[in-house]
């Protein structure tokens, strides 16, 4: 918990509830991508190709996807491996609750059906913002990393590479089983498209635009609340 052990608890508190509303940011940017249906991100991608494999919703299928990074931590570590990693599972099955709640059950969101092109892509756009802005501010946060995150920088330090090497080819990963999946059990393979495209390039410079005004406004609510 990025040190979280150390700080005060209502510090724990407030850093859990940027998180909580970056999760919820992220959720609604991801149901939006969905919707638009210009493609997806990579890991959306993945759960949405899993969730029509499985017959289960797409949050649903987000949990099972990001747990198992917490799977593949504790057979690279073994006994190395430390309880606290298990903290780890909070940001995920929050976001799958959430993301299943504004995919299936959020009244505004029902009610979207893009017909043209130009309306999909600005729900697109509406996603791709909420998305940059939502991660920016479960990193600000500092409360815990998500599974796959936290398997990249297992992965860069036992290889000697860059944290960014090892997204990108995770990210590779994430296409090549999507389109696996599509194809082994007859799904629509539009959950590649151009917006997935679109993200993969634009998402680092939104969460570059953004870090540094979510940065300072939480530095402000840390001030407000310490002792």
């Amino acid at each position: 918990m990025g040190g979280g052990f150390y700080l005060p608890m209502k510090t724990i508190i407030l850093h859990f509830f940027e998180m909580l509303f970056g999760i919820a940011i992220l959720s609604a940017g991801a149901a939006l991508g969905i919707i638009a249906g210009l493609g997806q991100t990579t890991s959306t991608g993945t759960c949405s190709a899993l969730a029509g494999a499985l017959g289960i919703k797409v949050g649903t299928a987000m949990i099972l996807l990001y747990s198992s990074f917490l799977v593949f931590q504790l057979l690279l570590l073994r006994r190395k491996f430390r309880p606290d990693r298990l903290f780890q599972l909070i940001p995920v099955v929050l976001q799958g609750w959430i993301l299943n709640f504004f995919r299936y059950s959020f009244g505004p969101f029902q009610q979207l059906n893009p017909q043209t092109y130009p309306e999909r892509f600005l729900v697109f756009a509406v996603g791709l913002c909420c998305i940059g802005l939502g991660f920016t501010c479960v990193k600000c946060s500092r409360f815990v990393n998500y599974p796959p995150e936290s398997f990249c920088a297992l992965m860069a330090q036992q290889l000697g590479i860059r944290f960014g090497t090892t997204k990108i080819f995770l990210d590779f990963v994430y296409v090549a089983a999507t389109l696996v999946l599509c194809w082994r059990f007859g799904l629509d393979f539009g959950v590649v498209r151009e917006g997935t495209l679109i993200f993969a390039c634009c998402d680092g410079l939104l969460i570059n635009l953004f870090q540094p005004r979510v940065e300072r406004l939480f530095q402000r609510l840390d001030i407000a609340v310490a002792p």
